[in-house]
């Protein structure tokens, strides 16, 4: 199994933020949490959906 199909939630731990972005697309997981981790000094964590 490759890794194709995957999708990565992105969540913000301190306000109701909440993106998902899926392998292959022009947006990275970490891109995400550094963008939104640096405009707000919020903490982020990450999870692994399955498909």
């Amino acid at each position: 199994m490759g890794e194709e199909g995957i999708r990565i939630r992105v969540r913000c731990r301190n306000c109701s933020f909440e993106k998902t972005v899926a392998s292959g697309a022009d947006e990275k997981p970490a891109e995400v949490l550094i963008d939104h981790g640096q405009r707000t000094g919020h903490t982020l964590a990450i999870d692994r959906l399955e498909e």
